[in-house]
């Protein structure tokens, strides 16, 4: 007769292999079994997890920027450039209304929730939930934001046609710019004399998103001279419809001409009317009036860089229009766009030399900087236009530096309204209502002499004051709308609704994260079976149709009437022997066990550790 003690090896993130679900024991010294042997389950000690139910209801509410406050100084949503997002737990459309899951698909699922309801391309990606454990078991969930904290490298040099999306016009198919990668030339496909509207439709939009930290481009612009252009930044097109980024936009010029006018900030060549002259412009979109119906908007409103103090071009020669491009006085060469994180900036240059058109100084009045980037254009996506009488005009990208995937190597896609906020809007029919609100908040009101001081980037390279915040039950006061937020208990924060502390690691500060008070109170529906995968015995698992090597069912109940928890402890009032089909005397030297459910899948709702104790002995007939 022998007794053999098994157990799995507790190491936190050990991998399956030596998991409390799934071991392998091996002998220092190999083990003789006798033949015409039998073997039993003598008892068994595990921590048991239990599931989770999860349904299609399951939401929390995530909220990424300045920290609100209701104390003074009061900062309530409207005072931000953010958004309170709601969440959810990936849930497939073939999945049904409710589940019960392991904690560790539970985790799983929550983490893709996270991470498609950031809308942030500086931590997309970079967010988690993960499992916590010790040697007694399941303890709850880590909530884990990451943010990238370094520039992004110059990315121009992989760029290919295909990255453009090269004109959407239905009245000018032929229109637009074309891509090539060896010159990385960007080329007006049409032109003609000034009666010729498809010129204005020489557009293209790069389709991956300018980095926030550090981001942004450089445009050679040699090959534009004697050409209206432009270089902006813009929000995505979900619809793929002629001017159709932003419904609430208000052109002031003809649409049917002007059709892909809207930027949310650009740099631009075009002539003044009634002198001919081509001059620099800079606009942003900010907020507007419709003078006929009185309805809140959008429209291209511009900065008048010549008329601010200390601008290298506030000099009586660039009064009252701008720097002329005609004549292009300072001989221009490039032209520069930068981002840090809120914060746009412009610069030209005459090779060498910088000319820092605009850039931001928060002790300047409204219309002296670029509005903010918000929630709306989080996700900022190059765009340029040629129109010209002549043929040839092109842009050069000297440097372009974007976000080609997240931070889980998933390509950003254009118009994902999973990483996309303006697409979400858009897709869902709520960009006129939650879109409006944040693109008409005072800080694009022009005429509120408020002013608001722009977020950049911190000393460590993140997001300057950027703070992730959990909403796991309904807020009323601060992080508002939240009414559909119920994962506080299951979340392991019982009676708790907003998360603003997480704990910070003690070196770069880049990792939050927020832990669970206590592990949820979890229930289990599954039957667990002990299986020894190494030895001649045989069982039936009727249900799979297979011959099996299962030697246990455990109860429901442990010794102590738990169905779940840690320490819970099997001993059968009466060993079943099941015989090993063993002719001749065995020799072995290791013992490969696993704790399946009905189906003979793993249960990985086991954690900590894991004991089973064998009994072997001679064939009782």
């Amino acid at each position: 007769m022998s007794l053999i003690i098994t157990s799995n090896q507790y190491l936190i993130n050990s991998g399956d292999y030596n998991s409390a679900f799934s071991y392998n024991n091996n002998l220092n010294n190999t083990l003789r079994i006798p033949k015409d042997s039998e073997i039993a389950v003598q008892s068994v000690k595990i921590n048991k997890d239990g599931t989770i139910t999860l349904n299609k209801s399951s939401v929390w509410y995530q909220y990424f920027n300045r920290l609100l406050s209701s104390v003074a100084p009061l900062v309530p949503i409207s005072d931000t450039t953010g958004w309170i997002h709601k969440a959810r737990p990936f849930m497939r459309t073939s999945d049904d209304d409710v589940m019960e899951v392991s904690p560790l698909e539970f985790a799983n699922r929550v983490s893709t929730g996270m991470n498609d309801a950031i809308f942030n391309p500086e931590v997309s990606g970079f967010l988690d939930c993960k499992i916590k454990v010790d040697a007694t078991g399941f303890k709850g969930f880590d909530f884990i934001f990451k943010q990238k904290n370094a520039s992004i490298a110059d990315m121009s040099g992989s760029l290919v046609a295909d990255d453009f999306l090269n004109n959407y016009s239905t009245s000018f198919p032929t229109a637009g710019l074309t891509y090539t990668i060896g010159t990385k030339a960007l080329r007006a496909n049409v032109f003609g004399n000034n009666n010729t509207v498809a010129k204005y439709h020489n557009v293209a939009t790069l389709t991956q998103p300018l980095s926030l930290n550090d981001g942004g481009m450089k445009i050679n612009l040699a090959g534009v001279s004697g050409a209206n252009w432009t270089v902006g930044l813009s929000r995505s097109n979900p619809l793929f419809i002629e001017g159709g980024e932003v419904p609430y936009y208000q052109p002031t010029r003809s649409i049917a001409t002007r059709a892909f006018d809207f930027y949310d900030f650009k740099i631009c060549a075009e002539q003044s009317a009634g002198t001919g002259t081509r001059f620099i412009k800079l606009y942003h979109s900010v907020m507007s009036t419709d003078p006929s119906t009185g309805e809140l908007g959008n429209t291209q409103t511009e900065i008048k860089y010549y008329n601010i103090a200390g601008n290298p071009f506030n000099s009586a020669s660039n009064q009252p229009n701008g720097y002329s491009w005609s004549g292009n006085g300072s001989a221009i060469t490039d032209c520069e766009i930068t981002i840090k994180n809120e914060i746009v900036n412009i610069s030209l240059f005459a090779g060498a030399t910088e000319y820092k058109i605009l850039e931001y100084d928060a002790t300047r009045g409204k219309g002296e900087n670029f509005k903010p980037i918000s929630e709306t254009c989080r996700m900022l996506y190059p765009k340029f236009h040629i129109d010209s009488t002549v043929g040839a005009k092109q842009f050069i990208i000297s440097e372009m530096k974007v976000h080609t995937n997240d931070g889980l190597g998933v390509p950003f896609t254009y118009t994902d309204p999973k990483k996309d906020w303006w697409s979400y809007l858009t897709l869902n029919n709520i960009d006129l209502s939650d879109g409006l609100i944040v693109d008409t908040r005072f800080y694009n009101d022009m005429s509120n002499p408020t002013l608001y001081t722009c977020l950049g980037i911190n000393a460590s390279s993140q997001l300057e004051n950027y703070s992730p915040v959990l909403i796991v039950s309904p807020d009323d006061t601060l992080y508002t709308p939240s009414p559909l937020a119920n994962l506080s208990n299951l979340f392991g924060f019982e009676s708790q609704t907003i998360l603003d502390a997480p704990s910070i690691d003690a070196g770069t500060g880049l990792i939050k994260t927020f832990t669970s008070a206590a592990p949820p109170v979890m229930k289990s529906n599954t039957s667990l079976f002990v299986r020894l995968n190494n030895f001649n015995h045989n069982s039936v698992n009727a249900g799979k149709g297979n011959l099996s090597k299962i030697l246990y069912s455990l109860p429901r109940f442990s010794v102590d009437g738990s169905t779940t928890g840690t320490g819970l402890y099997y001993e059968p009032s009466e060993r079943l022997y099941i015989k090993l089909n063993n002719p001749n005397d065995l020799t072995v030297n290791e013992f490969n066990v696993d704790f399946v459910n009905e189906n003979e899948t793993l249960a990985t709702d086991l954690s900590g550790k894991s004991v089973v104790i064998f009994h072997i002995r001679k064939v009782r007939d």
